[in-house]
């Protein structure tokens, strides 16, 4: 991500600094033309004319610049926050999963929705409202002090109090509104989990329960935002009570000037005026210091978003073959100190048809996700056709592998788009084939677009079960010489399934395949089958050597059986 613009700062320093001084040089102007007007009858109007077009014109630039200023800022506002979004974008893709997996999904869209808007706002009203209001202050105070020194250091006295009224209003509101924005991603968490969620939600009888929660977050995020609302309400009041002051001090001492030292009312009217220009910024600057705070609280999310390292994939590219893969006292554990795959020591031979099974949390989706790299394991190697899995890129070993998970996973597109995802370049044929293998042919015949009616993973014309199938038919279409089934049939019905176990035994039958049982009676063809329990690859053999053993597969086998 660059960094800002040294030139759009100085392109925009200089433009503010022309119109500040356009807009401040009128009172001075307005005070020559008010000395004009004497008396009755006695009003110099052909000097007070030229004076007024002159002033015109000035106010014609000073608003001139200032929409241009506001162009170019905003321009510049919307690509800077564009190109942190675009990293943003990046780094997700390429961040690790279990940084995805421990923060909340609402808090991430936060960072490319509210968070977003909130630094555009900010990078605006800094680049106009701050530059120009710096400049107003620094010209009005030169004019001031030409009129009057002592009326000068009056104005003056005043804006310590301001600015510290301002600060004591700005601290407090800081804190409120980052705890408002936490509250706010929890907010968009709940909704988007409810909205997921939401047939489990009517099923389980679970609205009203849903509803209160929303409502207790939902009540403490409007309780933590009438207070940030009230406490920038109260920034203007209290400032303008200050200069509402100041204006009828100067008045008293504008007159002893007048009175003692000759002032002209022209004079003083300027001078007034000029302390108006000098303490309006300080108005603004209270007014927009909220919006500030909330952008330099958004740039600090998104600057720790992206800090998270990012998977930059090191390694060798390789050609990996279809051979045999081998786990070397591999240890694994999401959470430091709780091992999840303790001492695995395990060798596939090549085209081999590898089922595991176990227990929930045994470790069997695990085993999956150190094999495709979702996660590095802490010790121990995993080998692929005498690859450490380490040192080759993930690009290249995911290459020869596809996968089915548990849940399926759809991209908004069409039924051809989500086929095909693996391999945007499969023909029709090939299409037609994968979906037939994988079950999904003859419903998809039955919609009225086939192949092209659009879809997502929210879509409700479809059941579970069909989104699975077409999943695996995604599966099949990569043709890779590793497929790696995580419970793939366990949304599906008994009938579909059976003949999707069809589909896979000749879709297995050339190459090496792992899939994770939950119906053990679909695993006693299997080559060999990987017994896991807490952690450990306790038993390993084919079904008969399992059954011979007597072991903790039989009980899973013997219990399956009767459930």
């Amino acid at each position: 991500m660059r960094k800002p613009s040294k030139l759009i700062i100085l392109i925009t320093t200089i433009l503010s600094f022309i119109a500040a001084f356009a807009l401040v040089v009128v009172p001075m102007y307005i005070g020559q033309a008010v000395d004009l007007m004497i008396g009755v009858n006695n009003v110099d109007l052909t000097q007070v004319k030229s004076i007024l077009i002159t002033c015109l014109w000035f106010y014609l630039v000073y608003f001139f610049l200032n929409w241009l200023i506001a162009y170019i800022s905003n321009e510049y506002a919307i690509k800077f926050v564009y190109e942190i979004r675009n990293k943003l974008e990046f780094n997700l893709m390429r961040n690790p999963l279990a940084y995805l997996d421990t923060n909340s999904h609402g808090k991430l869209l936060n960072l490319f929705t509210i968070d977003g808007e909130l630094l555009i706002d900010g990078i605006y009203q800094g680049l106009t409202q701050l530059l120009n209001g710096v400049f107003v202050i620094l010209i009005s105070l030169y004019f001031m002090l030409q009129l009057s020194i002592g009326m000068t250091i009056l104005v003056i006295l005043m804006v310590p109090i301001m600015y510290y009224t301002s600060k004591t209003l700005a601290k407090k509101s800081q804190r409120l509104f980052r705890k408002q924005q936490v509250l706010a991603g929890q907010l968009s968490s709940h909704v988007k989990e409810a909205m997921e969620n939401h047939e489990l939600i009517l099923n389980a009888n679970y609205a009203n329960q849903s509803a209160k929660d929303f409502e207790v977050i939902h009540a403490e995020y409007n309780i933590v935002g009438e207070k940030v609302q009230i406490l920038g309400a109260l920034v203007n009041p209290t400032v303008r009570v200050i200069n509402n002051l100041n204006y009828a001090l100067l008045g008293l001492l504008g007159a002893y000037y007048a009175y003692n030292y000759g002032l002209s009312v022209g004079s003083l009217m300027a001078f007034i005026s000029y302390s108006i220009l000098f303490t309006k910024p300080f108005n603004e600057f209270s007014a927009i210091i909220s919006q500030i705070v909330a952008a330099k609280a958004s740039y600090e999310r998104m600057q720790a978003a992206l800090s998270v390292e990012v998977d930059l994939d090191p390694g060798k590219e390789v050609a990996i073959k279809e051979s045999s893969i081998v786990f070397e006292a591999v240890n694994f554990e999401y959470v430091k100190d709780k091992p999840i795959i303790k001492d695995l020591n395990l060798t596939i031979q090549p085209l081999s048809k590898v089922a595991i099974v176990g227990p929930t949390g045994a470790g069997k989706s695990t085993l999956i996700n150190i094999l495709m790299r979702y996660y590095d394991i802490n010790s121990g190697k995993i080998l692929i056709d005498g690859h450490d899995t380490q040192t080759i890129t993930k690009q290249s070993l995911r290459s020869v592998m596809s996968i089915v998970l548990q849940e399926p996973w759809l991209t908004k597109g069409s039924i051809a788009d989500n086929i095909k995802y693996g391999n945007p370049k499969a023909t029709y044929e090939e299409m037609v084939t994968a979906s037939k293998q994988a079950g999904c042919y003859d419903f998809i015949m039955q919609l009225d677009k086939q192949f092209d009616t659009i879809i997502d993973s929210a879509s409700t014309t479809m059941s579970t079960g069909q989104k699975q199938m077409i999943t695996i038919a995604r599966a099949i279409i990569v043709n890779s010489p590793i497929i790696i089934l995580d419970e793939a049939t366990s949304n599906i019905d008994v009938v579909s399934e059976y003949k999707i176990q069809k589909a896979f035994e000749e879709l297995m039958s050339n190459k090496t395949s792992f899939f994770v049982a939950h119906h053990l009676s679909t695993v006693v063809d299997a080559d060999l089958i990987l017994v896991m329990k807490d952690g450990y690859l306790i038993e390993q053999g084919s079904h008969k050597e399992l059954m011979a053993n007597k072991g903790f597969y039989k009980q899973l086998y013997e219990s399956s059986n009767v459930l």
